[in-house]
């Protein structure tokens, strides 16, 4: 790696792009402005990429994965895992997995405490505790972000809305932001909505199971507007069945939120439609979103709903993503059966991961 490379930098707190010279060597990293004149390269920098949706709990269960895959080597900074892990598997977390992982890692925590093993999270309801969670929570203030729950006919039977009521009580007790998995109806937003608070996130808002998010013709349901409204950060989470590009293309007509970009990378979605963040964001990209949003949501947004005030300065950078956006033509399907052809797709470069400089497999 020379000392000074030619970049075309992502300023976050201005959402803009402006020309520049990446300088410095491990451990000492840092961007000189240069101009913000037309592109001097095709060589793009940005903070480091946050995966605000996947899953991590290696080799447990159907969905975890292996963290450094999904992370580093494909361009992705730092990964929450979207309540794989729960109050009881925590310790089996920590102790061993957590130090197989270099990339940057934080957890939402499943309000059911065995966490997501399958696709009923809530068989045993008697073990949920609000207390309990928020406890845990209290206990992690590095590791634990948040708090998870799974709310839609793909997972709920007779639970009802009380995964909900516990996950948001033990959100508020722990203080922090809790997520949600939105789906299949019943449950219905409608009667999800009084439960969340500003900075709470509703994952797999692009599903197309559930018909209570967005009106038929692309506008927010009342509820979601209200979410909306409410500072309610909306997130992709693709994964393997949350993705519809007729919902998405619908809803993008109309002035949208910008969202985070949570992949929902697990042992299913790793292996065909996501692959990595950078399918994920060539998708979008495809779609008509701008190159600004998407950088948005895979860095200011995420970075904000965690609390990480200082990970998008590049004046001293920690972590940081390079990446092009290159010629390729593919037909990417979404998760219900649908497929687009687009012919540009983002292709990783290296990351600089805790100060150090490493290549990243070029997947596309």
């Amino acid at each position: 790696m020379n000392e000074k490379t030619l970049v075309r930098y992502y300023d976050a707190p201005k959402n803009s792009f402006f020309n520049g010279e990446l300088c410095g060597r491990d451990g000492d990293w840092h961007v000189e402005y240069r101009n913000d004149g037309p592109p001097e390269t095709d060589l793009f920098l940005s903070p480091g990429w946050i995966d605000m949706h996947a899953h991590i709990f290696d080799g447990f269960g159907l969905f975890g994965t292996e963290a450094d895959a999904v992370g580093w080597k494909t361009g992705t900074c730092l990964l929450v895992d979207a309540g794989t892990v729960g109050e009881y598997t925590l310790h089996g977390f920590t102790k061993y997995v957590m130090p197989t992982i270099e990339t940057n890692i934080r957890l939402f925590l499943c309000i059911s405490p065995i966490g997501v093993i399958f696709h009923h999270d809530y068989n045993a309801m008697q073990y949920l505790n609000a207390d309990c969670c928020a406890a845990c929570v209290a206990e992690h203030p590095g590791l634990i972000s948040g708090v998870k729950v799974r709310m839609g006919s793909e997972t709920i039977r007779h639970e009802g809305l009380e995964p909900l009521r516990l996950a948001s009580l033990a959100a508020r007790k722990g203080g922090v932001p809790m997520m949600v998995h939105v789906g299949g109806n019943p449950p219905y937003l409608k009667d999800m909505e009084p439960y969340f608070e500003k900075g709470d996130i509703i994952t797999h808002v692009f599903n197309g199971r559930g018909g209570d998010v967005w009106n038929p013709d692309g506008t927010p349901s009342e509820a979601l507007q209200k979410l909306i409204d409410r500072g309610v950060w909306l997130d992709v989470g693709h994964g393997s069945s949350s993705f519809d590009f007729d919902v998405f293309e619908r809803a993008a007509r109309y002035p949208l939120p910008r969202f985070l970009m949570g992949t929902d990378l697990h042992q299913s979605s790793v292996k065909k439609l996501v692959r990595n963040m950078a399918v994920l964001l060539s998708k979008l990209y495809g779609c008509g979103v701008s190159l600004e949003d998407i950088l948005y949501g895979v860095t200011t947004g995420p970075a904000t709903a965690l609390g990480l005030t200082d990970w998008c300065r590049l004046s001293t950078i920690q972590n940081a993503t390079l990446f092009r956006i290159v010629d390729h033509t593919e037909t990417y399907e979404d998760c219900q059966g649908n497929s687009r052809t687009f012919h540009k797709a983002f292709s990783t470069e290296a990351v600089i991961l805790n100060g150090e400089y490493r290549k990243t497999a070029a997947i596309l």
